[in-house]
């Protein structure tokens, strides 16, 4: 009966992954406008407010479906890209199409933050690696090697995580952009592990030895620190250490993947006990309270957008864990999923009626969740794609 179940939910997450990529054919063609230079790139969104490049945004959808990565339009999106930031001081939020960097996440007038958000070194520098295995020359590969350096010091550390000062609250990690989580924080930490790795390898041939080793160091520090964030009453991570101190539904997903196995236990029980206060249509809520985040950065009301809406995206990071314990329950919520998203027009969130709401043909929801089954299908942890 057991291998039966097993073969069932796999059959589930096969025809899940295949109807996601036909969908994401369609809205990243649907989605892609004129940039500076002649060049036609996907945005992400086919109808919205999002038409820049955001590093997660333009490769996700790559990644998910490698068939859309046309190797002129990637050879021709990495020069727009280098021309629009290197010589900055560190790597922005997202390019215009107009190739203007916008440095701060949120409104042109009304920025979230003073700062980058801290994960960008590592998204960045994931887009630079894939579209080099991809056959794309990469251009100026020590001036990137400055950049990504120059962007890594930017990122406050403490006790080996990522750090934001409550007495200046920034952005960690850009799909968390209105939320004020201070202190120790998870997701931007998590995401830092894996973009130090890959430095290491991607820079390995135009910066010193020693430099790969800080590197590959300061991404063990962050695994070997990871402790400090855990809930033991929860059994799950919380998302900061000092506001926000709350479970981050999401990245725990990330971090299961270097947790031992009693802890990823604990992660994938704490979902299954919490399901119904954070997954509605096969979607997901970046928090289980009811009255959302403790802090924020810009008012948010509690229900909507990141502070209590249910998102596809989310699914697309907590499915391998909960997969890799009870795939039953895993394909329950793919099958809950894609039941769901064609009917809201693959909305970017979802209100607690199930109505779609934000950009519409939402690329990041659509690729997300593939990335999260093309983990479980080909059994690698989802932190690899990271």
């Amino acid at each position: 009966m057991k291998n039966l179940n097993e073969n069932n939910s796999k059959t589930v997450f096969t025809d899940a992954q295949a109807k996601l990529r036909g969908w994401l054919t369609d809205c990243t063609v649907k989605s892609r406008v004129d940039y500076h230079g002649n060049l036609r790139m996907h945005t992400p969104c086919v109808y919205g407010m999002y038409k820049g490049i955001w590093p997660d945004d333009f490769l996700w959808p790559l990644m998910a479906d490698p068939s859309l990565m046309d190797r002129d339009t990637l050879e021709g999106a990495i020069e727009f890209v280098s021309a629009g930031v290197l010589g900055l001081p560190c790597l922005p939020d997202r390019i215009e199409p107009d190739v203007r960097p916008v440095m701060q996440p949120g409104m042109y007038e009304n920025p979230h933050a003073h700062r980058m958000p801290l994960h960008l070194p590592a998204a960045w520098l994931r887009l630079l690696d894939l579209a080099q295995a991809a056959g794309v020359r990469i251009p100026q590969k020590a001036e990137w090697a400055k950049l990504f350096q120059r962007s890594l010091d930017a990122v406050p550390f403490s006790c080996g995580l990522a750090y934001i000062d409550p007495q200046r609250p920034s952005v960690g990690f850009g799909f968390h952009d209105p939320c004020a989580i201070t202190g120790f924080e998870l997701a931007s930490s998590l995401v830092l592990y894996r973009g130090l790795q890959r430095a290491a390898a991607f820079f390995g041939e135009v910066v010193p030895p020693e430099q790969k080793e800080r590197w590959l160091a300061q991404s063990q520090g962050i695994q070997d620190n990871l402790y400090r964030l855990w809930s033991e009453k929860d059994g799950a991570y919380f998302a900061g250490s000092k506001d926000c101190r709350q479970i981050d539904v999401w990245l725990n997903g990330l971090a299961y993947w270097i947790s031992d196995s009693e802890k990823q236990k604990q992660i994938v029980s704490w979902y299954k006990a919490n399901s119904e206060k954070i997954f509605l249509d096969g979607c997901t809520r970046q928090i289980a309270e009811q009255d959302g985040w403790q802090r924020e950065l810009v008012n948010v009301p509690v229900g909507t957008y990141t502070n209590g809406g249910f998102w596809s995206t989310g699914t697309g990071f907590v499915l391998p864990a909960i997969a890799d314990q009870d795939p039953a329950f895993a394909a329950e919520l793919t099958k809950d999923l894609v039941a769901s998203m064609e009917q809201t027009a693959f909305a970017e969130w979802i209100a607690a009626d199930g109505k779609g709401e934000g950009a519409k043909g939402f690329l990041a929801g659509i690729a997300m969740p593939a990335i999260g089954l093309q983990s479980i299908i080909e059994k690698q942890s989802l932190l690899n794609y990271f």
